[in-house]
């Protein structure tokens, strides 16, 4: 288990260091397995510790199955109060005017994420099972698999995961993203998170998905909700306790006949306090003699008071609470209570039982546990009278997808909010009754034991029935300088090259990715390389291949392998014969989507004709193009072509016209001493390294692998690569 915090965490008092039990679900969640899986706890012990009490302090947290990953103060500011709540928390939330980036943040959240990945990787033997948790530590699953691949690796987030449009401001976007996708399994809180990450990474990454998963890196990750519960039993055993039924008693002689509401929330903005208050303000309002029947107690936890923005937020709320309590309070009349404390396990469960409504009301949260062990609190059978109260609930909160019976608000609506304090008053016993029973049990299904369980039981599942593809080598320094040598000691060299997305950078627009004079100089110099061929194979129609690269003196092969010509050549040369009688039917077909689907466009070639659609919605885009290759394939299947899907086009081109047809004849024309390299980045061109023989060079440009020699990231590097053979 890799989590920011300990279950046990520390705190200085002089000169001792004192433990004590940190806060929060994943404690209880976690702790309620630690007997059936055995696991070791990695995690920061909440203080810096001196360097000459760290091993003293190691092997006592040892003897828990705790490891201890020892941060600066520094570090911890960067990294937790840094980059995790100042950029990651609101950003999250959907607070984007809250975010305050800083390079230094970003550059300490990398590194404690690698301390926390080295922390793990000391440890793990191969095989290993790893549960990383929660958006502090995004970066540690792709650490992880980077160092040792044969590890089972579990993520899951504890927080909400923003649309695609919120999640794009993010500066190191795609970073998170390939940090998360080092995991085998994904888990989030609800099905509405996992369809935001997966349009994040088809939008920042453009990688598609089904449902349940997303392909990269050669790997197939599963995504999954997994709604996280609360400590059924623990808080069965806290209601029934001596101490809640003298709280309960007391709760009884303090407000007698009155009603009271109940908020318990941690001081944070995200709870959306001061809407509730303004809600609760103009319930008031319209008739303030309800300050004498209704009391709202407010239990605010103390959150990050070192903060100047919680600081703030604790005075705002103080100072409404105040102005409410003098507008509408009087002589034995507190129409507002305010506790800013933690409140014992026991009184809390007392207070759940005795409310008559509880108001949960955040702008924005993962899941929300107020919520259920409210629930659950007012339905478990007990040695207490059951006073069935009801919930109101923010629907921006995960816990609205499960706890459906609650009266659901926006909290921004305060008319409306206020509406639903007065239904959740004045609603029949039978009614409040009917709605607390359905939530009670849905609370006790989702206890959090069990989600951990099932968690773990979908990482398994899905580590039993997935077969990796061998990751190809990345060229990096050691290989750019090998294959460099290799290629100057070659008696012949033949280079085959496709051109978008290996040469050049993709564009928009396909008649904007026009070769750069540094591309065609790169060719010119190549072709001048003595015992050196060049060979440019690209889907490209002839005529563009002709306008851009006809000049050059390097062999030209057009729409994948239809068309050819030689260095120097006066004309191009068909290398088969083809039927073309269904490309007026295709061409019909496609510019009618082409019609329907803004950003699109359909280019004819001599062979073939291609679908765009890399400027097109891309959420939209992507379903349009999986419905658009369904219908191809069905309806053409007797027709003598290939479907073929690629880098946001469908292309439909003449049966056994391919790259790799070209490059055979090639190769067979080629001595057999030579050096031969390969570089492409679509699924067109797996026809050109299935056609090499077993010495040649294959590299695949881009996060998708294929069964190549190696990968290399972009193609400014491809370029670089081949500069170096210039040399």
């Amino acid at each position: 288990m890799v989590s920011n915090r300990l279950p046990t965490s520390l705190r200085q008092t002089g000169d001792r260091l004192i433990p004590f039990p940190s806060s929060g679900g994943l404690a209880s969640a976690l702790t309620g397995i630690q007997a059936d899986e055995g696991f070791t706890w990695v995690g920061w012990p909440g203080c810096e510790v001196p360097a000459g009490q760290q091993e003293s302090v190691r092997s006592q947290l040892a003897e828990q199955g705790l490891q201890p990953v020892f941060l600066s103060e520094r570090q911890e500011r960067l990294y937790y109060r840094g980059l995790c709540n100042e950029v990651l928390w609101p950003l999250f939330h959907y607070c984007t005017d809250r975010i305050h980036f800083s390079e230094d943040d970003w550059a300490t959240y990398v590194d404690v994420n690698r301390r926390f990945a080295e922390e793990v990787l000391a440890r793990v033997t191969p095989g290993a099972r790893v549960w990383v948790h929660d958006f502090h530590l995004m970066l540690v699953p792709a650490m992880l698999r980077e160092a040792q691949p044969d590890l089972e690796i579990g993520f899951f987030l504890h927080i909400p995961f923003p649309s695609s449009e919120i999640y794009r401001l993010l500066p190191q976007r795609t970073e998170l993203l390939e940090g998360l996708l080092g995991a085998d399994y994904i888990g989030f809180h609800t099905n509405n998170y996992v369809r935001h990450f997966r349009s994040s990474c088809l939008r920042v990454m453009a990688l598609e998905s089904e449902p349940n998963s997303i392909s990269f890196a050669g790997r197939t990750i599963r995504i999954g909700s997994h709604p996280i519960g609360v400590d059924v039993t623990g808080f069965a055993q806290a209601l029934r306790s001596p101490r809640a039924s003298a709280y309960y008693q007391e709760l009884t002689e303090r407000y007698g006949d009155r009603k009271l509401l109940l908020g318990v929330e941690r001081l944070d903005y995200t709870k959306g306090i001061p809407l509730k208050l303004q809600a609760f303000e103009r319930f008031l309002a319209r008739d303030p003699q309800r300050a004498k029947a209704v009391t709202l107690l407010q239990v605010l936890v103390p959150s990050r008071l070192n903060h100047p923005e919680y600081r703030e937020l604790k005075s705002e709320i103080e100072e409404t609470i105040g102005r409410l309590n003098g507008e509408y309070g009087g002589p034995g009349v507190t129409p507002v209570e305010y506790l800013h404390r933690t409140v014992p396990p026991a009184q809390l469960a007392a207070l759940y039982r005795f409310a008559d409504a509880a108001l949960v009301t955040p702008v924005r949260d993962g899941m929300n546990l107020v919520a259920q062990e409210f629930a659950l609190c007012q339905g478990l059978e007990a040695d207490l009278p059951a006073n069935k109260g009801i919930l109101v609930l923010s629907e921006f909160a995960g816990a609205a997808h499960y706890l459906s019976r609650s009266l659901l608000v926006n909290p921004w609506d305060t008319e409306r909010t206020a509406d639903a304090i007065e239904t959740a008053l004045s609603l029949t016993a039978k009614e409040r009754e009917d709605r607390m029973e359905s939530m009670t049990k849905q609370v006790i299904e989702l206890d959090c034991t069990g989600w951990a369980r099932g968690f773990l039981e979908h990482l398994a599942e899905h580590s039993r029935t997935s077969h990796p593809t061998p990751r190809p080598p990345r060229i990096g320094a050691t290989e750019h300088d090998h294959l460099a040598a290799r290629f100057a000691a070659a008696p012949h060299r033949l280079l085959a090259l496709d051109y978008d997305g290996t040469l050049r950078e993709m564009a928009s627009r396909p008649h904007e990715a026009v070769p750069t004079p540094e591309i065609l100089q790169l060719l010119q110099d190549l072709a001048a390389l003595p015992n050196t061929a060049v060979h440019l194979i690209s889907g490209r129609a002839q005529e563009t291949m002709e306008e851009w690269f006809g000049d050059l003196p390097i062999h030209l092969c057009a729409d994948h392998g239809y068309l050819a010509k030689v260095p120097n050549g006066e004309g191009w040369t068909h290398l088969s014969d083809v039927d073309l009688s269904w490309i007026p039917m295709v061409e019909q077909t496609l510019l009618q989507v082409a019609r329907e689907v803004p950003g699109t466009s359909v280019e004819r070639k001599s062979c073939a004709l291609a679908w765009h659609y890399r400027m097109a919605d891309l959420d939209y885009g992507v379903w349009r193009a999986r419905e658009l290759l369904s219908s191809l394939e069905e309806n053409l299947a007797n027709e003598p072509v290939e479907v073929m899907p690629g880098h946001r086009v469908i292309e439909v081109r003449a049966s056994g016209i391919n790259k790799g047809n070209y490059l055979r004849r090639v190769v067979e024309a080629t001595p057999g001493d030579a050096m031969v390299l390969c570089a492409g980045d679509d699924r067109t061109d797996l026809d050109m390294y299935r056609a090499l023989p077993e010495h040649a060079v294959t590299i695949h440009v881009g996060t998708s692998v294929h069964e190549t020699t190696y990968m290399i990231e972009t193609p400014a590097k491809v370029r670089a690569l081949l500069r170096a053979f210039c040399s």
